[in-house]
């Protein structure tokens, strides 16, 4: 597992209240077998524990979700990717993965804080090497489900378009760099209330 909690630093403009009884929810991946949903709710540790949420997110789900960015081809037909969200009042954005090819957990950290998504544990996973692209949906959706509030379609947008940049950037300079520099232009721009087009071309540029 990798774990990520730089990109909970980033500066939200805008935060979704984490409530007290915000719940924890599961995503699962609607294509895995039975004997492999198990195995998730085993490794999430909460095979018994009736008070976590369970949502099953299907391809139909994904394509809706991210067919505007990701080629068809690397979301696939099938959806077996996971995530458990638990909702923090504090600690910022914690995420681990395992085996996931195309999202990484400091990506996952940065797609939350773009959301306006200040405290909570992730951790995304799945039975055997996948994309993460399931996952990523889920999250998106559990996180509605756990605090009951819809997320604005244009941070939804966003985000996802963000995944798409990291990883063209990254096939030239590697993950590790790749999400350092999209990080630490969100930073500079947010940090010195950058609003002007140029301006923040500059900061990118630079």
């Amino acid at each position: 597992c990798s774990a990520a909690t730089a990109a909970s630093m980033l500066p939200a403009v805008s935060v979704i209240p984490v409530m007290a009884d915000a719940s924890k929810v599961v995503s699962i991946g609607n294509d895995l077998t039975d004997a492999q949903k198990k195995t998730m709710m085993r490794y999430f540790g909460i095979e018994n524990d009736k008070s976590v949420q369970q949502i099953t997110v299907t391809n139909k789900d994904e394509i809706s979700h991210l067919s505007s960015y990701i080629p068809l081809e690397q979301i696939g037909t099938r959806t077996v990717s996971c995530a458990y969200i638990k909702p923090t009042e504090s600690g910022g954005i914690r995420v681990r993965t395992a085996n996931l090819q195309y999202v990484t957990a400091n990506m996952i950290a940065s797609i939350l804080a773009d959301l306006g998504i200040k405290n909570c544990e992730v951790v995304y996973d799945c039975p055997f090497q996948v994309s993460g692209t399931g996952a990523l949906t889920g999250i998106i959706m559990a996180y509605e489900t756990a605090t009951g509030e819809t997320i604005d379609q244009a941070k939804k947008d966003i985000a996802t378009q963000e995944v798409i940049v990291t990883k063209d950037l990254a096939k030239d300079i590697g993950n590790v760099q790749a999400e350092y520099v999209i990080n630490q232009a969100k930073v500079e721009a947010v940090q010195n209330n950058i609003s002007d087009k140029q301006e923040i071309q500059n900061t990118v540029t630079n």
